[in-house]
């Protein structure tokens, strides 16, 4: 992977990894980028320049600027040639999508390497959601805050047993309305290896 103007690009299409049979998972891919970060924001533009992906792109920058240093804000380059096969790698099928994934900055995390760190991440595919910056703003605020109180070691183990009602629990507490409020946005929990849960 390479960090450009545009943009994340991949160099070579995404695939076995260089030791061993594992498959690439985005943890291997983005390990190095999350250590700098308490969580890592990831934006997959539309690839035809829609009004919404400019909206998405500026609402982003916007909270980038406003949260410092503990929170990275990214983009992939819609012209890479390997655009699908990163979309691939976190369970997506197509743009848009904005990913918001646990950093290694994360005082509950333990860096151990991009296969047995507890990575998971929140993502938005609704272009609901991405064209608008009021649903943006209540899909990244809440979102940010989930993966910073969380016990990402807790949510990844409910997310890789496809327990919902656990993730839920976990994620959201007891707060109903927080819950409420953001399942309506129709985000889905994804772990490295493919693995996604729609909650909404």
């Amino acid at each position: 992977m390479e960090s450009t103007p545009e943009g994340f690009r991949l160099r070579r299409r995404a695939g076995r990894r260089s030791f061993g049979t594992s498959r690439l998972t985005w943890s291997s891919l983005l390990y190095g980028e999350l250590s700098g970060s308490e969580t890592f924001v990831l934006y997959f533009p539309s690839r035809f320049d829609l009004p919404y992906d400019d909206l998405a792109k500026q609402a982003l920058r916007v909270f980038g600027s406003e949260t410092g240093e503990a929170t990275s804000v990214n983009f992939w380059d819609p012209r890479d040639q390997h655009f699908s096969a990163a979309l691939t790698l976190f369970g997506l099928t197509e743009p848009p999508a904005l990913v918001l994934a646990t950093g290694l900055k994360q005082p509950r995390i333990r860096p151990e390497g991009p296969e047995t760190t507890p990575l998971w991440a929140i993502v938005f595919t609704e272009t609901a959601v991405l064209g608008d910056k009021e649903k943006i703003a209540v899909a990244v605020n809440r979102a940010h805050e989930l993966l910073v109180r969380g016990d990402p070691a807790e949510i990844a183990s409910y997310i890789r047993r496809r327990r919902v009602t656990e993730i839920l629990a976990a994620v959201f507490g007891g707060a109903g309305h927080v819950r409420d409020e953001l399942l309506k946005l129709k985000p889905k929990v994804i772990v490295p290896g493919g693995l996604a849960i729609e909650l909404g």
